[in-house]
């Protein structure tokens, strides 16, 4: 990741909101990441949650299968410009090669944090962990307790999310690495980054005085 700006964020310019993707969303953890999500807020980092929802997995993954490769795409957009991935780490959840591939992809593809949540009667970490753990990479396990998961993502993301995102490789000579131009543009175009806090309101200008309101004061 690069320090250089980009059309959506300047650094420096303000605090801008913390970007999470939550892997394996449904409706049956809704409710403990809804109040994540709000406890988030009342800490001041206003969360963007960029995650799959339910209703738009039916037109993309089913089940622990792999989706179609521009649903795939736009998944990477996703990942690629998150602060952080919540995943599920319970061995039934991580047989999912769809759920493997996106912890993959964000912890050893683009190096971005990764917080597995385990179940609540889960005895051992997965081998999963373990082995992002033993490369170094960012990453932490907890139980799914709102305010374990808080402090944990809060301790990954190092405060407030202060990176810039590559968008392209002006030099010839170097690579550019990230998701598809198509699919990245499209995830920035559905979920800007946004800064933390709002504009000032600007104040009202002062009512006009004519000249009889000075002589009655």
């Amino acid at each position: 990741m690069t320090s250089a700006p980009f059309e959506y964020w300047t650094p420096g310019s303000e605090d801008r909101r913390l970007r999470i993707f939550i892997s394996h969303r449904y409706e049956y953890d809704e409710a403990l990441y809804s109040k994540v999500i709000g406890a988030l807020n009342q800490e001041g980092f206003s969360v963007q949650d960029i995650s799959v929802r339910a209703s738009e997995i039916m037109a993309g993954p089913r089940g622990g299968n792999l989706p179609k490769m521009e649903v795939q795409a736009q998944i990477a957009a996703r990942i690629y410009t998150s602060d952080i991935l919540i995943a599920p780490s319970s061995s039934q959840i991580l047989r999912s090669a769809w759920v493997t591939w996106e912890v993959q992809l964000a912890a050893v593809g683009y190096g971005i944090p990764v917080l597995f949540v385990s179940k609540s009667d889960q005895q051992r970490q997965t081998s999963l962990v373990r082995q992002i753990s033993d490369l170094g990479l960012p990453c932490a396990a907890c139980k799914p307790v709102t305010q374990e998961i808080v402090y944990n993502v809060i301790k990954l993301v190092e405060g407030r999310p202060t990176w810039a995102m590559r968008q392209e490789e002006s030099e010839p000579n170097l690579r550019f690495r990230g998701p598809p131009r198509a699919s990245r543009d499209d995830v920035l175009r559905k979920f800007p980054f946004q800064p933390r806090l709002s504009e000032p309101e600007s104040m009202p200008p002062p009512p006009k005085r004519g000249f009889w309101d000075g002589l009655f004061q």
